[in-house]
């Protein structure tokens, strides 16, 4: 057997006092607070990064389907709907007609579609009862607007390389005139 002289020319004292200073370092557990966080603290603002910007996705949709309804509410009640759909598209953009502040930063009129759903809505009475499933005519128009773009982000999808959402908004209302 071999002394701690031969292995490393000192006593045992010695070598128990070098081998106690070289595992030390292994005990100690001041700092390991530090190298934790320091390993988390990305993961967790990446986290509410996200959280943000699901967040804002879902608000701004919110918004634009308010104001697709509430366009294609107030064209389903004019005497012409395609002569006001101006109005309608200022109202669904801004929230009021001839407004200037918009709902949703990026989103434009030019992306916001009137049209009337063809064929009309057949409204034919009843064979048995002779009542007609609506009041109103032969033919029911339909109103219809809608909204088709592509989400403007944050900056997190697109750093993350995740292709943006699309949202697709409609909303169709019967026309029923003043």
């Amino acid at each position: 057997m071999m002394s701690c002289e031969t292995l490393c020319n000192c006593t045992d004292d010695e070598y128990l006092t070098m081998l106690r200073l070289l595992t030390k370092p292994l005990k100690d557990n001041r700092g390991a607070s530090l190298v934790e966080m320091t390993l988390v603290t990305p993961l967790l603002i990446s986290l509410a990064f996200g959280f943000i910007e699901f967040g804002t996705a879902f608000y701004q949709y919110q918004l634009m389907t308010t104001g697709i309804k509430d366009a294609a509410r107030y064209l389903a009640r004019v005497d012409d709907p395609l002569a006001e759909q101006d109005k309608g598209k200022d109202l669904a953009v801004y929230g009021a007609i001839g407004g200037t502040t918009k709902r949703v930063p990026w989103w434009d009129v030019g992306v916001v579609n009137v049209s009337f759903v063809d064929p009309p809505t057949a409204n034919d009475p009843d064979p048995t009862t002779g009542l007609r499933p609506y009041r109103g005519g032969d033919e029911i128009n339909v109103v219809r607007g809608e909204t088709d773009v592509e989400y403007q982000d944050l900056g997190l999808l697109s750093a993350l390389n995740i292709p943006r959402p699309r949202f697709l908004i409609f909303q169709e209302e019967r026309v029923i005139g003043e």
